[in-house]
């Protein structure tokens, strides 16, 4: 009987790692589909991303330009808000910045430097909701200066 119960108890503690850490694997979603910045449009805001239920969140950003000579460039920033409705700039951590919080980057610097760009919210940052923006500046129409975006979300629970 002894035997049987520690049986039981042994399947029940590996189910619940099982879950635990099915619970625990990372989500990623796709939050920016290719678009392509020139002179119309200027900039693209991702769709709006719930974090409340995230302990940590992570935004990468891909960037492939073509410039002619106007260099372009695409900013990226991050916003956040209490009711999906209202929205506020925030500052976000990036390699480059190690410990200091940015408020906005700069991508593509240079003509046609393609750029791969990961940065992630504070921790201590409680909003629920979060979207990325990225503007470009010296694009032209014709595919001549103009970068193309994706972006990606990845949150652990």
């Amino acid at each position: 009987m002894n035997k049987l119960i520690k049986i039981m108890l042994t399947v029940i503690i590996a189910f619940g790692l099982t879950v635990g850490l099915a619970l625990a694997s990372p989500v990623n979603k796709a939050i920016i589909a290719s678009t392509i910045l020139d002179n119309d449009p200027t900039s693209v805001t991702s769709t709006v991303v719930n974090v409340q239920d995230y302990k940590k969140v992570a935004f990468f950003i891909y960037a492939d330009e073509t410039d002619s000579g106007n260099d372009t460039s695409a900013a990226v920033t991050l916003e956040v808000s209490y009711d999906n409705t209202t929205w506020i700039a925030t500052s976000f951590y990036d390699a480059a910045g190690g410990a200091t919080p940015q408020t906005s980057e700069t991508l593509c610097t240079g003509e046609s430097a393609d750029q791969n760009y990961n940065f992630w919210m504070i921790e201590n940052q409680v909003a629920p909701y979060v979207r990325v923006v990225v503007t470009i500046t010296g694009g032209d129409a014709g595919g001549d200066d103009q970068i193309v975006i994706l972006g990606y979300m990845a949150g652990v629970k």
